[in-house]
């Protein structure tokens, strides 16, 4: 069984580089400060994930998304989808490790719509890793319950919430100018095109 921790509790955990499970809008994650490299790996070790497979990061907010690529087209969909399950893939930070970017240059961000994902991110005061709390290649954990069976390795605590939807997010990027789902989910092609194609038109 994980240890719980309170959200103030995972917080302090994070900013000493601890790695803390925790539930999003759509299944729980694990995470870690995103600008730390030997946190990012012990996440990629919990998990027995391959190398090569980049890793989501949640923004505490739309302005963090905006003061990084302010020209982004993408931009748009974070302020019409956000906070929610939708992953932009967008140009990667400075400073984040290249475990989170597979060496890609590219990074998935969202803001979650969860609160307790919403206290973790804004108490750390910094991009979070949030990647699904599972073992690499197994379903993703949607209760407290499938978390403890996890077989997660070397994880500090988790912060238990209300039970998620256990849907993926929706991933997009920009392919050649244009929208490119990379993952359906949620929130559908259809509705990001409703916002999408006025704001190009008017560009």
């Amino acid at each position: 069984m994980l240890k719980r921790l309170s959200i103030e509790a995972a917080v302090a955990v994070l900013k000493q580089g601890g790695v803390v499970v925790f539930p999003t809008e759509t299944s729980y994650g694990i995470g870690c400060r995103a600008s730390d490299a030997d946190a990012v790996a012990r996440v990629v070790h919990a998990k027995g994930r391959p190398d090569g497979k980049p890793l989501p990061v949640l923004l505490p907010s739309v302005e963090t998304l905006r003061r990084q690529h302010l020209e982004s087209p993408l931009v748009v969909l974070a302020e019409a989808f956000w906070p929610g399950p939708l992953t932009l893939v967008v140009p990667a930070f400075p400073g984040l490790p290249p475990a989170i970017t597979a060496d890609t240059n590219m990074v998935g961000v969202r803001v979650s719509a969860h609160p307790i994902a919403q206290s973790l991110v804004k108490g750390l005061g910094e991009p979070l890793v949030a990647t699904s709390a599972n073992r690499s290649g197994q379903p993703a954990a949607a209760s407290v319950a499938e978390c403890d069976a996890a077989g997660l390795i070397g994880v500090d605590g988790l912060v238990a919430g209300d039970t998620v939807s256990g849907t993926s997010s929706t991933v997009v990027g920009l392919d050649r100018g244009d929208l490119r789902v990379h993952r359906h989910g949620p929130i559908t092609e259809a509705m990001l095109r409703a916002v999408w194609e006025p704001a190009r038109s008017l560009n």
